[in-house]
């Protein structure tokens, strides 16, 4: 939940959805998230870690703070989101988390299978290349259960790890050093 006093923030941990390969076809999906894992346990995507696009954190947000956008995937306007948590705690594959909007630099792909088999499965997965830890000069990059992860207590918002990654996976919220794939 947030804490009182401190602005918070949603981030979506995933930036695949449509751009990930279907085992399932769009017209063929129905239902929430919860929906969509139960009727499809083998899944709807070849990333099995994805954003599932079927809208229970935007049901959840009591403030319109959450849409589905036009990859399938959640997104976040950090304008009207004011950190509740309400969507983090319905997120079934546990995309989202709650932080402080100066961490505006965020890995967006929380895939953890190796490199060559998320190329196969998503077109932006993180492939755990390591580009971004060798160009981050604050030593906050690490890649982990094979994806980049940001430790924001030492994340100075250089952008160096957006503007370097070859799969465009890690975004910038104000949009300055992301690189679109």
């Amino acid at each position: 939940m947030a804490q009182k006093g401190k602005k918070r923030v949603a981030v979506i941990q995933c930036n695949g959805g449509n751009r990930a390969e279907r085992v399932i076809e769009n017209d063929k999906i129905v239902g929430d998230c919860n929906e969509r894992m139960e009727q499809y346990p083998e899944g709807i995507l070849s990333c099995k870690w994805g954003c599932l696009g079927g809208g229970t954190c935007v049901d959840a947000c009591k403030f319109d703070a959450i849409s589905i956008n036009e990859y399938g995937v959640a997104e976040v306007d950090r304008e009207k989101c004011i950190g509740c948590g309400l969507c983090a705690k319905v997120c079934p594959k546990n995309l989202i988390r709650i932080t402080t909007p100066e961490f505006t630099i965020y890995p967006a792909c929380m895939n953890q299978d190796k490199g060559a088999e998320t190329r196969k499965e998503c077109q932006v997965g993180c492939i755990a290349c390591g580009i971004c830890v060798k160009n981050c000069p604050a030593d906050a990059m690490k890649i982990e259960d094979n994806h980049a992860v940001i430790d924001e207590r030492k994340c100075i918002a250089c952008g160096m790890c957006a503007v370097k990654c070859p799969r465009g996976i890690i975004l910038d919220a104000d949009g300055i050093f992301t690189v679109r794939a």
